[in-house]
């Protein structure tokens, strides 16, 4: 028995309308998906790259703790190097002494120099001494983080 209120022409097209919503729903679907596993990668490089980063600040406060000992005994090779491990990234550290002698500022650097950093900030002589360090570190899964700073310390004399 056909019922009479459905053409013969119509009966296949509610089966297309299901096919077609189901291929827009996967489509969506995937792409949902592509989304969501590519932000997870991006967030997993970040947070490596941020835990390479934080071990080469940590490198680098030990070069300046270097750069340090440098201007405390004037008398050990202007060149410190070291290669050493930070939890499990491998470091290379360099505190260099970037010139031999004290550097005396003039009065006017000194006035500019106070205004810069603030009051009490650089002493009355203007004498320094300075100091190339840098920290370089390469990541568990290749990230490299590499960071320098010039490093100054004031001179009570000559």
């Amino acid at each position: 028995m056909r019922n009479p209120k459905i053409n013969q022409n119509e009966s296949g097209i509610a089966l297309l309308v299901a096919i077609g919503a189901m291929i827009v729903v996967l489509i969506v679907g995937s792409l949902a998906l592509y989304v969501i596993v590519r932000g997870m990668n991006v967030t997993r490089g970040q947070a490596r790259y941020e835990t390479t980063y934080e071990a080469a600040v940590a490198a680098l406060e030990i070069g300046k703790a270097k750069a340090e000992s440098l201007n405390t005994y004037l008398s050990a090779p202007p060149l410190m190097v070291d290669t050493i491990r930070i939890g499990g990234y491998d470091a290379i550290t360099v505190a260099e002494r970037t010139s031999a002698r004290v550097i005396t500022m003039s009065g006017s650097a000194i006035k500019f120099a106070r205004a810069i950093a603030g009051p009490g900030a650089t002493p009355a002589s203007g004498s320094y001494r300075t100091y190339y360090v840098s920290a370089t570190i390469l990541g568990r899964s290749g990230e490299r983080v590499g960071i320098e700073i010039l490093e100054r310390f004031t001179s009570q004399g000559p």
